[in-house]
């Protein structure tokens, strides 16, 4: 048993999954025929989905797990960059790995680039995920992402690597509770010359890689995704954001008011959104957008 928040314990199955030339951390949290994948964040661990599982572990069976190049994952041999393709192969292992795809309800959330790697997923392996929820999603780097990608590989190559925590609370991460944003310097603090050469790999592929509309058929994901993003976020670009959600065949885009790039992270009543789309009746039909306010 484990206590994720005061007064709430729950059940776990804890453990390490050996694939290809990774080793991959994994949590399952409760228990139930209806199963919600959650993929972090570039650099964030499992643990980013502390609240969300507190939330939501007592009518699901939540699946978390650290990337390889995130929290303690280990990259055993070959380079330290992990291509998008690897990233898509590693979750399916851990989909198949934790019978994930037995369940009778299946359900995938990703945030940041966590949602480009379930898009990816979801396209490549169509049938396995009934919903799809993609925060703070973007196919492409608009101008204040760029910026801060280039000092991040700067701040890499000079060894400051721990610098990179201020910039990302200072240009994105600004509205998070004080709390998180300590828990953000903590993580970078720790973390291994390793991961931060792994961390500059993957800017630099996604750099290189440019608008991943090209790597990924939206249009031929069909089933229902969610595309959320916060008003205040300063490194997605809106109308990128929003023309990705039309491609999608049963899309719908919600702007989330009064929150920035982390959404729950920020606004907690932000789970109710996702508990809204999990539990909703499939409606078939074309894509469409609405604005959601969380509070008042």
């Amino acid at each position: 048993m484990e206590t994720l928040k005061k007064g709430v314990r729950m059940n776990k199955l804890a453990g390490n999954i050996e694939y290809s030339r990774f080793i991959i951390p994994y949590r399952v949290y409760g228990c139930g025929d209806k199963t919600i994948v959650c993929l972090s964040g570039a650099k964030q661990t499992m643990s980013a989905w502390r609240s969300f599982i507190s939330h939501f572990n007592k009518d699901y069976r939540i699946v978390v797990f650290d990337m390889p190049g995130q929290g303690r994952s280990q990259i055993m041999s070959g380079d330290l960059g992990v291509t998008l393709q690897e990233q898509v192969d590693v979750l399916d292992y851990v989909v198949k790995f934790t019978k994930t795809d037995t369940a009778k309800q299946k359900y995938i959330i990703g945030g940041s680039w966590g949602s480009i790697v379930a898009a990816a997923y979801v396209d490549k392996y169509p049938g396995i995920f009934d919903r799809v929820i993609l925060g703070s999603f973007g196919t492409k780097a608009n101008m204040v992402l760029s910026s801060i990608i280039s000092q991040v590989q700067e701040y890499i190559s000079d060894g400051r690597g721990r610098e990179i925590a201020p910039l990302m609370i200072e240009k994105f991460g600004q509205y998070i509770p004080d709390s998180l944003k300590r828990q953000i310097v903590s993580q970078f603090d720790s973390m291994s010359d390793n991961q931060f050469q792994s961390f500059y790999e993957h800017s630099v592929s996604v750099t290189k890689m440019g608008d991943l509309k090209q790597y990924i058929n939206l249009s031929r994901i069909d089933v229902p995704v969610l595309v959320v993003m916060g008003q205040y976020d300063t490194i997605m670009d809106l109308f990128d954001t929003k023309k990705s959600a039309q491609l999608l065949p049963y899309g719908e885009f919600r702007l989330i008011k009064g929150v920035g790039h982390f959404l729950h992270w920020e606004q907690p009543e932000v789970l109710s959104v996702y508990e809204d789309f999990f539990s909703a009746e499939l409606i078939t039909g074309s894509a469409y957008s609405s604005e959601h306010k969380c509070c008042s």
